[in-house]
């Protein structure tokens, strides 16, 4: 039995042809976005970015007012979301070359549903991927504070006459007795 995420997403689509925004919605996994929002140019799509953040957004290139790839390449240095771009099929292998290192999944056009499908549940697979990753970062940034903390208690304990090893019982034996963490011992000495 597959996992399904609860997981909540935004999207942020830019087309100044609402055909285009009409496919896109189609196209999205049903239930698994709580915003779609739209916008018709590269200038609006930023006045939105800086109002708010989205999970993902989805380019059908040319805009109003730009191609769109400089608009990429300019929010993905800022941003961290998911990026599809959709460009005539005569550039496509020239704007998908230039935009791979930038991590944004390149689609020409005509466009097929399930062509856009497919580029979206990656993006939502990357985006999946990215958040187990950082979650586990913070988890292992907490667990250096700690061991940060609980040496430096070791040290104070040290410079009060126990040795290394007594220092290292000693905070073990604490929370133990206390029902504290070895963390919150090792606060209690240094503060």
């Amino acid at each position: 039995m597959s996992k399904v995420s609860g997981k909540q997403y935004s999207v942020l689509i830019i087309s100044a042809a609402e055909q285009f925004n009409i496919v896109v919605k189609k196209s999205l996994p049903g239930g698994r976005f709580s915003v779609i929002d739209s916008c018709k140019s590269a200038s609006a799509a930023k006045r939105k970015l800086l109002m708010r953040g989205y999970d993902m957004i989805i380019i059908n290139s040319p805009l109003l007012d730009e191609f769109g790839t400089q608009f990429v390449m300019d929010i993905r240095e800022k941003k961290s979301m998911g990026i599809v771009i959709v460009v005539p099929n005569e550039v496509y292998s020239e704007v998908s070359d230039r935009l791979i290192d930038y991590g944004v999944i390149t689609v020409a056009k005509p466009i097929k549903d399930k062509q856009l499908s497919m580029g979206v549940r990656l993006l939502l697979a990357m985006q999946e991927n990215m958040m187990n990753a950082q979650r586990k970062v913070v988890k292992l940034e907490e667990k250096m504070e700690e061991l940060r903390l609980i040496s430096r208690a070791k040290i104070v304990l040290v410079q009060r006459g126990m040795t290394e090893e007594d220092a290292h019982e000693y905070i073990i034996r604490q929370a133990m007795n206390s029902g504290m963490t070895k963390k919150a011992v090792a606060e209690e000495i240094l503060f």
